[in-house]
């Protein structure tokens, strides 16, 4: 944990971490840890170092952004920014308690049919009309410019039809842009969503931005499957009922956007997850090629 931009947070904010461990780091990198105010209200603190780089610190200012700005009108529920740091040192927010992650495998269908519902929110909203909002699309960059010797040394002797695939990334492409574009969350998988008694809580909001409503919807079974929980239907169907679309093309392009994203870009977090969940990924991948190479356009 970098500890001291985090010292520098508590001291400047006048909180006090939690003894017990309720924080860690991120997978980008940021120390997020439980503590508490003045008031004894509970709150977490989230910093970001300036030795992660130039593109974390990106990110962590755009969420800074987010919390300032569009926080307050976004038709989901968010964490509500109490204070702010931005130094040379990195960026620092504290925020109001969101309660903790429950893992997909526990989530009831209402759960996954309120998230359907507040996701078609979220991609009916008016898009920002300040600029800064464009976000980066590694996907998008992976199929223009893949990473070849690490896709093919993931895949090459798992997946029978990644010969196919390459060949047809400019297809995969056209098919993922399809839909139109739409404010998203960008990084939504269940680990940053909290339930709570009166909502759904959406936090991490790094990547946020303009961008593919698909992305929001297939990083939930891509995130997913390691545990082997399965998105159930009613998720799409609670979704397409608050954000009417054509289902057809709407699931063909969250079958490319899923089978892209674990091709081209789930290779290097292999070593997040244990064999039993790199296995149903290779089995999940190898399902999901069958439909797409197998579905008409």
């Amino acid at each position: 944990m970098p500890s001291d931009l985090v010292e520098m947070a508590l001291r400047e904010f006048h909180v006090v971490a939690e003894r017990r461990k309720e924080g860690g780091e991120s997978r980008s990198g940021a120390a997020v840890c439980a503590v508490r105010t003045a008031h004894g209200d509970a709150a977490y603190l989230k910093a970001t170092p300036a030795a992660l780089g130039a593109q974390a610190l990106v990110a962590a200012r755009r969420e800074l952004r987010f919390y300032q700005n569009l926080a307050p009108v976004v038709p989901v529920h968010t964490p509500r920014l109490l204070d702010r740091l931005d130094t040379e040192q990195g960026v620092a927010v504290l925020l109001t308690a969101a309660g903790r992650p429950q893992g997909s495998a526990s989530w009831t269908p209402d759960m996954w049919a309120g998230l359907g519902e507040d996701l078609a929110a979220l991609h009916c909203m008016p898009l920002p009309t300040v600029d800064g909002w464009n976000r980066p699309d590694a996907l998008l960059d992976a199929l223009d410019s893949p990473n070849l010797p690490e896709v093919s040394a993931f895949w090459a002797d798992r997946l029978p039809q990644l010969g196919d695939l390459l060949t047809r990334r400019a297809e995969l492409r056209e098919e993922i842009a399809a839909p139109s574009p739409a404010f998203i969350h960008g990084d939504c998988h269940t680990d940053n969503i909290m339930p709570s008694a009166r909502a759904l809580i959406f936090c991490d909001w790094q990547s946020t931005g303009v961008g593919r409503p698909v992305s929001d919807l297939a990083f939930l079974s891509v995130r997913a499957t390691p545990s082997g929980t399965v998105v159930p239907r009613r998720f799409m169907d609670s979704y397409l009922h608050h954000r009417p679309r054509d289902r057809r093309v709407l699931e063909r392009a969250l079958v490319a956007e899923e089978l892209a994203v674990l091709v081209f870009l789930w290779p290097p977090y292999a070593s997040f997850n244990n064999t039993e969940g790199i296995a149903r990924i290779q089995v999940r991948t190898r399902e999901l090629a069958d439909r797409y190479l197998g579905g008409a356009r």
